[in-house]
């Protein structure tokens, strides 16, 4: 993601907007679920009204499918409508895709090459951006068990600065670039003494695998992570040497913030700012896992009506102790076409691969391993890529090799190398599970 900074106009808006809508969308997010429904079905059709309007590729759409937005009377109706995929978006942008009448100079520009590779750039009206700013505050105040008091300093480990409304003495954020090794990041953390760490979980892992102890000095009190897959067995052992809580969150750009974990460890779903639908291959809703697809309820410049975001996952209505009534975003298992894709047709999904990795970095010696990936480079053979620590011998590549290859099918051969160091992409992420073959 990158983006400008505010004029004094836009954050006087946006500030006007944090402090009027944080009380409204504080006292939603306790709201029983018809409310919550209610809400989400109002400002879906009024999105889905607007972008059959303004956005040509909405229009011809909805036109070649013979449906009327303004005739949506409940959920059953909405999701009659067809859904929008990520070519036909990036295609036509801008001239197709962004609202008629918006001018791009008054937006936020948001531009990620996200896990495909190709660039997507996603506008925001520049003075509108506070439902994202509202809906950040509740993602750090669940990672810090619902206790964020003003003064708290964040520390905001990422690739780019993000445009947060910046008063003085209120909510302080301090950006630190990824560019930076992990000593100079952390050497950053020391000297601010944050209380709240947002960063990716690859920088996460960087900094607790330089130094535990040092992490554990900067007496934290909280964590969120996001944009990387990370397994919750690894955000536990994190959580267990600092002290504190590790949070996940799951976002996207085109879509924003979809759901975040509460202080019970749930990934409440942020339906005040998304509405999300889970569908099966033929595009039919499903309570199995699934495609995310999601309506984005705020972003009139440009709309994302029953967008297919290609990642997997399943949703839940069970109840979380917490008290939320919000649903619940279960079996997150990364993108459609991630994983691995064996020469049978069996596909190894991103997230159990994430977790298998994990398992076998686990079983070793403490600093025997700094950073690893797991690619595969064929149908019939994949490589885990090490970074050696401190403690790396000459058995580490075997116990590796024989743990993964307890829990992966035989059909697929494991080979262990030693790399000098895992880059990042030039969006600043670190993808743990890579398939590098054409399907």
């Amino acid at each position: 993601m990158s983006l400008r900074r505010l004029s004094p106009r836009e954050y006087l808006v946006n500030l006007a907007g944090v402090l009027v809508s944080m009380p409204v969308y504080s006292r939603r997010e306790w709201a029983r679920r018809p409310d919550l429904d209610a809400f989400a079905l109002r400002r879906a059709r009024d999105m889905a009204v607007w972008a059959e309007a303004k956005v040509p590729i909405y229009r011809e759409l909805y036109g070649n499918a013979g449906v009327q937005p303004n005739t949506i009377k409940t959920l059953d109706d909405f999701r009659r409508l067809p859904l929008m995929d990520k070519d036909s978006v990036r295609a036509g942008y801008p001239a197709r895709s962004v609202a008629e009448g918006i001018d791009l100079r008054r937006c936020l520009l948001s531009t990620s090459s996200g896990s495909s590779g190709r660039m997507m750039t996603v506008p925001h009206l520049a003075d509108r951006f506070w439902p994202y700013l509202v809906s950040g505050q509740r993602m750090l105040r669940w990672a810090t068990a619902d206790h964020y008091p003003f003064w708290y300093r964040q520390a905001y480990v990422y690739t780019s600065e993000y445009p947060l409304l910046r008063v003085p003495g209120l909510y302080p954020m301090k950006f630190i670039p990824t560019a930076a090794d992990p000593e100079r990041v952390l050497e950053a953390l020391e000297a601010l003494r944050p209380h709240i760490l947002h960063t990716y979980p690859t920088v996460l892992r960087d900094l607790v695998a330089l130094s535990p102890t040092r992490m554990s000095a900067l007496h934290l009190r909280g964590a969120s992570v996001g944009s990387e897959l990370s397994t919750q067995s690894e955000r536990d052992t994190w959580a267990e040497i600092l002290g504190i809580r590790v949070c996940d969150e799951y976002s996207t750009e085109e879509l924003g913030r979809v759901a975040s974990q509460c202080p019970q460890g749930s990934y409440h779903l942020h339906e005040d700012v998304v509405l999300t639908e889970i569908v099966d291959e033929q595009g039919r809703p499903t309570s199995e896992v699934g495609e995310v697809v999601g309506t984005e309820l705020h972003n009139h410049a440009m709309p994302f009506v029953r967008y297919r975001q290609g990642d997997l996952a399943r949703i839940s209505d069970e109840a979380c102790s917490c008290g939320r009534h919000t649903r619940l975003l279960t079996d997150l298992v990364g993108r459609r076409n991630d994983g691995f894709l064996l020469r049978d047709g069996t596909k190894l999904s991103a997230g159990f691969l994430l977790d298998v990795s994990y398992r076998a970095i686990l079983g070793l010696a403490e600093d025997m391993v700094s950073a690893y990936r797991f690619v595969q480079k064929n149908p019939d053979g994949a490589v885990f890529e090490v970074v050696a620590g401190t403690a790396w011998d000459e058995r580490s590549a075997g116990l590796i090799k024989a743990a993964l290859a307890s829990e992966l099918p035989p059909a697929l051969a494991i080979s262990v190398s030693l790399v000098p160091e895992i880059s990042r992409s030039a969006g600043g992420k670190r993808s743990t599970v890579v398939r590098d073959f054409a399907q």
